[in-house]
């Protein structure tokens, strides 16, 4: 009696983790993507020249740690939960507006400081997101037959 119990509630309790593992990787790609000038700052201040190559050494190593994540979270099951997904289509639109600006301000714009027009992307960026995030839910309610 008890055995079967604690197996359904490990279960339950791995099907919870793994709703979220998926949540924590997009977070964790976006978070190395959009710090990784500042982990480098912070560990290699730019003061000699075996800093600035430690530096770019260290600026590589996160980038190949954001592409496992990526090749990570391809392999992860997608869940069902609407819920999630919705949250997960939320973070990564937030995660392509940051990439993309990042390209717009450093290949377009040669700007290669933090400017007032980033702030302003970053401001779009999340309010574009968010309003498709929430267009999105009304289309998920509809199709469920959920409309509260």
């Amino acid at each position: 009696m008890w055995i079967p119990l604690t197996q359904i509630i490990l279960k339950h309790l791995q099907q919870k983790v793994n709703l979220y593992k998926r949540l924590l990787t997009i977070v964790l790609v976006i978070a190395f993507f959009l710090g990784n000038y500042q982990i480098c700052n912070y560990f290699y201040p730019l003061d000699d020249p075996i800093s600035v190559r430690n530096w770019w050494l260290l600026k590589v190593d996160i980038y190949a740690l954001i592409i496992a994540l990526l090749f990570i979270l391809a392999s992860q099951k997608r869940t069902t939960d609407v819920r999630v997904r919705l949250i997960e289509k939320l973070i990564i639109n937030i995660g392509i507006g940051f990439t993309t600006s990042n390209f717009i301000d450093k290949r377009i714009l040669n700007t290669r400081e933090y400017t007032l027009a980033d702030l302003v992307m970053v401001i779009v960026v999340i309010l574009v997101s968010y309003y498709d995030f929430k267009k999105l839910s009304k289309l998920a309610k509809t199709h469920s037959g959920n409309n509260e």
